[in-house]
């Protein structure tokens, strides 16, 4: 019988910049939103269901707590009236 091995990989807030998409879970659900902006200390989502500015710790306990995943995905998630393109 052969074991299979699994490697788990940490995401941080370095892995977020403007156009990536993720699933924000938040208290009553969750919702996808786009990063839209990113400086070197907070990171900033937008979405139709939620929104949020959040420090590079806060982003990295969101993380590792499962409320913040990265989506694989090429959509924007923007609401239309904040989308600047």
């Amino acid at each position: 019988m052969t074991l299979h091995r699994r490697q788990y990989l940490s995401v941080t807030a370095e892995a977020l910049h403007p156009g990536t998409t993720v699933r924000y879970t938040y208290r009553t659900g969750s919702s996808l939103a786009t990063v839209v902006e990113r400086t070197d200390r907070l990171v900033t989502f937008v979405g139709e269901d939620c929104d949020g500015t959040f420090t590079n710790g806060q982003i990295d306990r969101l993380f590792a707590d499962g409320r913040l995943e990265i989506v694989l995905d090429d959509e924007s998630h923007t609401p239309d009236d904040e989308r600047s393109d």
